[in-house]
């Protein structure tokens, strides 16, 4: 399975008390009498924004602010709300946010699903076929942005990725992807399978390598070291 600028070609086919954000998309439960300093710290630098509810696109240098995406093959196309009719729709979204808030938590980094209103923001859009939004591949695609030189990145992930946790995989992996980060062999690691012939093991949360080697292999590949601090990419990429 190949992922990179997008998924594989197999995927084609087919949270007396009160309550306070703790800035990761959830409420936590805190004693009245708290002192609000000792909530967790957030990465403020960029938000991840996962949008569920439809969105129009069009072809140009990626930013999320303007709805542009340099991987489209159309000039324009849009995503329907993800998994629009399905009965499970509202718990199966719900669980996607809680899986990518959980497995960026060790930063920890800020996941809404509303657009922000300002500041920079990477926009995954959930939903459709690859035909709707001009994408080459079946089930997810972001731009490899080697060096991370545009903060506004877009990827998309199709309605045909299944279960919920190869969702949240791969949603970490395209954020991963948009800020430099190249495949690897490791089957756990989240960037398995991105425009390489890694296999992703998607039965438990993936893994960010401290460090790991890159794949020499791999279709799509960024230029210095053969190795890659994936936490410290992203905690560049969010919280510097």
């Amino acid at each position: 399975m190949r992922l990179g600028l997008a998924l594989a070609a197999a995927l084609l086919a087919g949270a007396c008390s009160a309550q306070i954000s703790d800035g990761r998309s959830r409420l936590v439960e805190v004693d009245a009498g708290a002192d609000p300093t000792d909530a967790p710290a957030t990465c403020s630098s960029r938000t991840v924004f996962l949008n569920f509810e439809g969105q129009a696109l069009q072809r140009g240098p990626s930013d999320a602010t303007l709805n542009q995406a340099s991987w489209m093959q159309t000039p324009t196309g849009t995503a329907p709300p993800y998994l629009a009719g399905n009965a499970n729709r509202k718990a199966l979204i719900q669980n996607i946010v809680t899986g990518v808030t959980d497995q960026l938590s060790r930063f920890p980094i800020t996941v809404v699903t509303t657009r922000p209103a300002s500041g920079s923001y990477v926009m995954i859009v959930f939903g459709g076929q690859a035909s709707q939004v001009g994408s080459l591949y079946g089930g997810a695609v972001n731009q490899l942005d080697c060096g991370d030189a545009r903060p506004n990145d877009v990827a998309w992930i199709g309605d045909g990725v299944t279960p919920v946790q190869r969702v949240v995989n791969f949603t970490v992996g395209a954020i991963g992807f948009g800020i430099g980060l190249t495949g690897t062999k490791d089957p756990n690691d989240c960037m398995c399978g991105w425009d390489n012939q890694c296999t992703p093991n998607n039965t438990g949360p993936c893994k960010l390598g401290s460090p790991i080697n890159r794949d020499a292999t791999a279709n799509q590949l960024c230029p210095g070291s053969s190795a890659q601090d994936e936490p410290a990419t992203f905690h560049k990429a969010f919280c510097e």
